[in-house]
């Protein structure tokens, strides 16, 4: 008879292959499908005209807002500066004129500093962004006001190749019912333990996070998950749950 370590062992083990099993899937259910005006600053990483931190001031446009106001704010910028995103002409903008044009994506004032606060450390070597090693362009991101992991993983991912997994709302979701850990855990404990189950490929961790995004605006919402629907329920244990407490008929 095999003991409980072992049988622990093995429940371990089985979860993280059908947590890949499952990531896996919903990357080749989404991500060749991937509507690109949904992610902004993705689109401006594909299209390879705007600068380091054009891109960078993308993200920070999407904190804590819909992709479709900070794409709205972000049209707005490039229509101001040009599409470049010169940071340059970015840093002839008063603070003031600044928040009136971002105003679409919220928070304007406290994007505008962030803002200010890149340009302040970036502006004077915008090549670091592309140059400097990833770990410490990390702590330098994150010494910012304004700037947060999330932020700072994502223009690592996306722009650098850096394999790391940022995380937003939907992914906690996600992971919470995959039975991965809780959605209010801190971010870099979280994010350790998913890229500890995940293969360290940027180019999949990129398709991933993008993926789960989708399927948690889609599939895997806050209210009302489309369960029935979802791709992946065989794998989910939230799923399982709420299952086995239907009625049975």
């Amino acid at each position: 008879m095999k003991d409980s370590a072992s049988h622990n062992n093995e429940s371990t083990a089985t979860k993280k292959e059908k947590f890949l099993r499952a990531v896996k899937t919903l990357v080749k259910i989404y991500y060749p499908n991937i509507r690109l005006d949904d992610f902004p600053s993705y689109k401006l990483v594909r299209d390879r005209v705007v600068h380091p931190i054009g891109i960078l001031v993308s993200i920070v446009l999407s904190q804590n807002t819909s992709d479709k106001n900070a794409g709205i704010a972000l049209q707005r910028l490039k229509e101001r500066i040009g599409n470049y995103l010169d940071p340059n002409k970015l840093k002839e903008l008063s603070a003031e004129e600044l928040e009136e044009i971002i105003k679409p994506s919220g928070m304007q004032r406290q994007k505008s500093r962030t803002i200010i606060n890149i340009l302040r450390e970036f502006g004077g070597d915008p090549d670091a962004l592309m140059v400097e090693d990833p770990v410490r362009l990390r702590e330098r991101l994150l010494r910012i006001e304004g700037v947060g992991p999330k932020t700072a993983d994502v223009f690592l991912l996306f722009v650098r190749g850096y394999p790391t997994f940022p995380m937003d709302t939907h992914i906690r979701r996600f992971l919470e019912r995959m039975g991965i850990g809780r959605r209010n855990e801190p971010y870099e404990k979280l994010q350790e333990r998913v890229l500890q189950l995940l293969p360290r490929d940027p180019k999949f961790l990129l398709a991933a996070h993008l993926a789960i995004i989708i399927h948690g605006r889609e599939i895997c919402k806050a209210r009302n998950p489309l369960c029935r629907k979802c791709v992946i329920n065989s794998f989910c244990p939230y799923h399982k749950r709420n299952k086995a407490q239907e009625p049975k008929r």
